[in-house]
């Protein structure tokens, strides 16, 4: 399990630095995961319908070369600020912090008029239970038409209990419904070490709320 840096959109469409895990897989080739935990992905449907999150992994020297779906390569040496090892959570390990994630979108980096912001978060306790939540915002300066808006909205919270096993959270929500996430650390230091200051929940990446 390994993560390396991309680049994406943030509030008002400033260019910013996001993460996103990759798995080895022994055949040679690596997956770009999404949400679903990977014990329960069908590699062989993934790879019919979304072929382009699969590509080639080859070790070398203390890097790898990957291939993506185009064909096109690129190096990567583990610490260098773009490929790291990612971690897992020990089985049944308990977590008492809270996460979050901000991402968004807009035009105001471009010297536009919208901007987006969209707050995701987790509140993981030692007890076993976790709460969920977020919200949207948007603003619109009018600067073009002469009339400003803004919006926001919370997201419904949600609670219930969690379990972590190595690279699978479980969330039981209180009304029942259960979902298997993918779930890793990320890592610092040279050799890695594990880092619990940055999770990764699905393809999303999570740092301290605080």
């Amino acid at each position: 399990m390994y993560f390396r840096s991309t680049t994406g959109f943030g509030v008002g469409g400033l260019m910013t630095i996001d993460f996103e895990p990759l798995i080895f897989l022994r055949d040679g080739t690596y997956y770009e995961i999404a949400d679903t935990a990977l014990e329960d992905v069908d590699l062989a449907a993934e790879r019919a319908a979304r072929p382009k999150r699969f590509g080639r992994w080859s070790a070398k020297g203390a890097g790898f070369v990957l291939t993506d779906a185009r064909g096109r390569a690129n190096d990567y040496a583990l610490g260098d600020g773009s490929f790291f090892r990612a971690f897992p959570a020990g089985s049944g390990e308990r977590v008492a912090r809270a996460y979050r994630r901000l991402s968004g979108g807009g035009n105001t980096a471009l010297g536009g008029d919208v901007a987006i912001a969209v707050e995701s978060r987790y509140d993981f306790h030692a007890d076993g239970s976790y709460g969920r939540g977020g919200s949207v915002g948007a603003t619109n300066s009018g600067a073009s038409t002469g009339v400003g808006t803004a919006i926001a909205r919370r997201r419904a919270p949600e609670g219930g209990r969690y379990a972590l096993d190595r690279h699978t959270l479980t969330l039981s929500a209180a009304d029942g419904r259960t979902r298997r996430l993918f779930f890793a650390y990320g890592s610092q230091k040279d050799p890695p070490e594990i880092d619990r200051e940055m999770i990764f929940v699905g393809d999303d990446v999570f740092s301290p709320a605080d």
